[in-house]
């Protein structure tokens, strides 16, 4: 796994996602700025999250040979279990 590759993709997704925060509470009208950012916040942050780990998670895979037999899914589909 290469880290430096993999930090700067986290980053760009990090940036984007903080963008798209800060854009939400920018444009949310004066006197509701948390009923009409909150969620939208909320969400891009959620994304953030999701996206980042299943990321990590799908880098480890690739770097680890006896991984890729295994059958796996990052986004919830449960396979055959890997044992450790």
């Amino acid at each position: 796994m290469d880290k430096d590759v993999l930090k700067k993709r986290l980053m760009a997704s990090c940036e984007a996602h903080l963008d798209e925060a800060i854009a939400a509470v920018e444009k949310a009208p004066d006197g509701q700025w948390i009923a009409a950012s909150e969620w939208l916040v909320r969400e891009a942050f959620q994304d953030l999250m999701r996206e980042s780990y299943q990321e990590l998670v799908q880098a480890r895979v690739n770097a680890t040979p006896s991984a890729k037999q295994a059958v796996f899914s990052p986004s919830g589909r449960r396979g055959p279990t890997i044992q450790r």
